[in-house]
C-alpha cells in the first residue's frame, strides 16, 4: 500500500490549549509506516523546532487572507502541497481552513478535510457564506462530536452525508491518576484558559456556595488568558481569594489533576472537551455545562454531572454531594476512567483517523 502524505493546517501550535494538543499528538503518534505528516501554521511559535523533530513544519504568516501577502501565502501552501505530492490537506480553526481550502483548490490534493471542533460561537453571517462556499471544494468535514455536526450542517446548509464524527483521544499514560489517597482531599478544580467562553466567573461563584457547605474545600483554575485580573478581583468580591489559585501557565496539567478530587467545565460553549477527557483519564468525576459534545462524553450520574441551569446553586449541588460522599466520588472517577480506556484512548482514536484516511485515497 502507498504512503499516505498528510498536511495538518492550523493556525497556531504554541498555545497549550485543546487543538493544539490534539493536532501535536496525531503528528507525534501517525503510523510512520504508512503515513508522511506535514505540518503548516499560520503563526510562528517556539514549538516548531520540537515538533520539526517529527515532520517537516512550514511558517506560512497570515494576517488577513484578503490582503495583498495573504494571497501570496496561499499560493505558496499552493506549491508546497504540489511539490511534496500531499494526498490530504488537513484543516483545524476558521483562519487555517479559509487558507488551506484555498490553497488546496487547483493544487494535485486527492482529498480536503476540513475540521469543526467548537459550537460555531464564532460564525457571523460572512463566515457562514464564506463557508458554504468552501465547503464546494472540500471532500469531507469531520466533526468532533454529534452535536458540532448537527450545529453545521445546519449552519452550514451541509448535507449530514457529508459531515463526520471522530472523537478526540487521550492518553491515558500521561495523565493516569498518582500515587497517594485522593480522598483525603477537597480540592475542586477546572482545566481551562481564562476566556470569555468558559464562563470562570459561574465557577467562582459556585465556588463560594461550595465553600460555605465544605469548609476544607479548595478551589484551583489551570490555565492563563486575558481574564485573569477580572477572576482574581471576582474572587477577592465573593471572599474566596485565600482559597481559589490561580495556576496562571505554571505547572503542567497531568500534575494538576493529581492534585484535584473533582474536576469542573463551566463553558457556555464546547464541541468536544479535551479537558473533560483528560479529567476522566485522571481517574476524575466531572462536573460540567450541560453544552455541545459534554453529554457525548460524560455519562450523567455515573462518571459525573451535567449541569443544565446555568446557576451558581445548579452548579454547587453536586461538587458538595460529592465531596460529602468520598464512596461515590471514587467510584465515579473509576467508572470515568473505565469509559475513557474503553472509547477515547488516544491510540484507538489515531487508529480511526488513519483508516479514514486511507478511505479518502
Amino acid at each position: 500500500m502507498p504512503r499516505i502524505s498528510v498536511l495538518l493546517c492550523t493556525d497556531t501550535i504554541g498555545e497549550d490549549a485543546g487543538t493544539e494538543r490534539h493536532v501535536a499528538d496525531l503528528i507525534a503518534r501517525l503510523d510512520r509506516t504508512g503515513f508522511d505528516p506535514h505540518l503548516c501554521c499560520l503563526q510562528d511559535s517556539p514549538r516548531f523546532e520540537e515538533m520539526a523533530r517529527c515532520c517537516p513544519v512550514r511558517l506560512y504568516p497570515v494576517v488577513s487572507v484578503w490582503r495583498p501577502n495573504g494571497r501570496r501565502q496561499i499560493l505558496a501552501l499552493r506549491r508546497y502541497i504540489d511539490e511534496h505530492a500531499i494526498d490530504i490537506v488537513h484543516t483545524f480553526a476558521p483562519k487555517a481552513t479559509i487558507v488551506g481550502v484555498l490553497a488546496a483548490k487547483g493544487s494535485r490534493a486527492k482529498a480536503v478535510v476540513t475540521s469543526r471542533r467548537n459550537m460555531g460561537y464564532w460564525y457571523t453571517a460572512w463566515y457562514r457564506r464564506l463557508f458554504r462556499y468552501l465547503n464546494r471544494h472540500t471532500t469531507r468535514v469531520l466533526a468532533n462530536s454529534e452535536r458540532v455536526k448537527q450545529v453545521t450542517v445546519q449552519a452550514e446548509r451541509l448535507s449530514p452525508a457529508k459531515v463526520d464524527v471522530l472523537y478526540n483521544g487521550v492518553d491515558l499514560e500521561r495523565y493516569a491518576p498518582g500515587p497517594g489517597n485522593r480522598a483525603q482531599t477537597a480540592v475542586v478544580g477546572v482545566v481551562a484558559n481564562y476566556r470569555p467562553v468558559k464562563d470562570l466567573a459561574l465557577f467562582l461563584r459556585a465556588a463560594r456556595l461550595v465553600a460555605d457547605e465544605v469548609p476544607e474545600a479548595a478551589f484551583l483554575l489551570v490555565g492563563q488568558g486575558p481574564l485573569r485580573e477580572d477572576l482574581g478581583r471576582l474572587a477577592e468580591e465573593l471572599g474566596i481569594s485565600g482559597r481559589v489559585t490561580f495556576t496562571d501557565g505554571r505547572g503542567d496539567v497531568p500534575g494538576h489533576l493529581r492534585r484535584m478530587s473533582i474536576s469542573c467545565l463551566s463553558s457556555q460553549s464546547e464541541g468536544f472537551s479535551n479537558a473533560i477527557l483528560e479529567s476522566m483519564a485522571a481517574g476524575l468525576p466531572v462536573v460540567a455545562t450541560d453544552v455541545g459534545g459534554n453529554a457525548e462524553a460524560i455519562e450523567d450520574g455515573v462518571t459525573g454531572y451535567l449541569v443544565r441551569d446555568r446557576t451558581p446553586e445548579a452548579f454547587a449541588r453536586p461538587i458538595v454531594e460529592l465531596l460529602r460522599n468520598r464512596v461515590r466520588l471514587d467510584e465515579m472517577g473509576r467508572r470515568a476512567l473505565e469509559r475513557c480506556r474503553e472509547r477515547f484512548e488516544i491510540g484507538g482514536a489515531v487508529r480511526r483517523l488513519e483508516n479514514y484516511y486511507r478511505a479518502l485515497c
